[in-house]
């Protein structure tokens, strides 16, 4: 399906499917497992197949039931971890255009997805734009209110010169925040903004720095620390529709600060994606709506970063 910005929902969500479709011969790289460890959660061959299908059938329903809309790219052949669809690129809706800011994934088990992506973003109506060669994965992006720019994650996965490359990207300024913590690689484990600037926080997951420019940050209105044990329980990847968040596992300290902020927390079990590192944030890549900006200032700013559109 091809996306129109007229017709984007307010939250609106690309997904992977978990398995290939029927056109070719099926085998064991059809469908989503862990066949590899790159980071400190994966438990290679331990994925429940029929459960993990389960799991994620509840996740899209609990989706729709808090009114989301979504599209769904294909699962990539052998590359396993092309469900987590947050990770392969930044999603934008700005002045009447769809752009797709490309990841440039660490790993080498990572890289095999991108290809395929940008040819099925751009195929839904993306200007899908790849960035100078520096690692950028979109699990370390988050974004801030109204958009006042975003949050990037680096030292596991992102590199710091990264941040150069999005604030182009955003045409916004972007806040650098250095994770030192493995089990936390990635910025949406360790971290989550809510749309009203309330910022959710692992504290021991950055270095003392970066939580004192996060507390300066411009759009965050607060900081709510969140214990390290319900940040590994993947209390932090968190998907925000409305009023309603979604948490892929029953994490009840978490659970009580949303109803504290006036939010309703849904509960779905996604056990079999952590096996993996991911969890309900993972799954999904949001398509954020940008403030207008010209299309000459845009492209100026592409120039000048030396990032280089692939849909031309």
């Amino acid at each position: 399906m091809t996306l129109h910005t007229g017709h984007i929902a307010p939250a609106t969500f690309a997904v992977s499917q978990v398995r290939c479709e029927k056109d070719h011969v099926r085998s064991r790289d059809c469908a989503y497992q862990v066949a590899w460890n790159i980071n400190p959660h994966m438990k290679p061959g331990a994925v429940a197949w029929r459960r993990a299908c389960t799991q994620h059938r509840e996740f899209l329903r609990a989706l729709r039931e808090a009114g989301a809309a979504f599209f769904e790219l294909p699962f990539v052949h052998g590359a396993f971890d092309s469900v987590f669809a947050k990770d392969n690129a930044v999603l934008v809706s700005q002045e009447g255009e769809l752009r797709a800011l490309l990841a440039t994934m660490r790993h080498g088990q990572r890289r095999n997805e991108q290809l395929a992506r940008a040819r099925w973003l751009s195929a839904r109506g993306f200007d899908v734009i790849e960035p100078p060669r520096v690692h950028i994965e979109g699990g370390d992006v988050a974004m801030l209110p109204a958009g006042r720019g975003a949050l990037l994650g680096w030292g596991m996965r992102s590199t710091q010169r990264a941040a150069g490359v999005l604030e182009a990207f955003l045409s916004a300024p972007v806040t650098p925040l250095e994770l030192c913590d493995p089990y936390l690689y990635h910025l949406d484990t360790a971290l989550t903004v809510l749309s009203d600037g309330t910022a959710l926080v692992c504290p021991e997951a950055f270095t003392p720095e970066s939580l004192r420019m996060l507390a300066r940050t411009e759009g965050i209105q607060q900081v709510v620390p969140i214990a390290r044990e319900d940040a590994l329980a993947f209390g932090l990847n968190l998907v925000e529709v409305g009023n309603t968040v979604i948490v892929g596992a029953r994490v009840p300290r978490v659970e009580a600060v949303l109803r504290g902020l006036g939010r309703r927390p849904v509960s779905v079990r996604l056990d079999q994606f952590h096996l993996a590192g991911g969890s309900a944030a993972c799954l999904v890549a949001r398509v954020h709506t940008l403030p207008p900006l010209s299309a000459r200032r845009f492209r100026e700013e592409q120039e000048q970063d030396g990032v280089q559109s692939l849909s031309a």
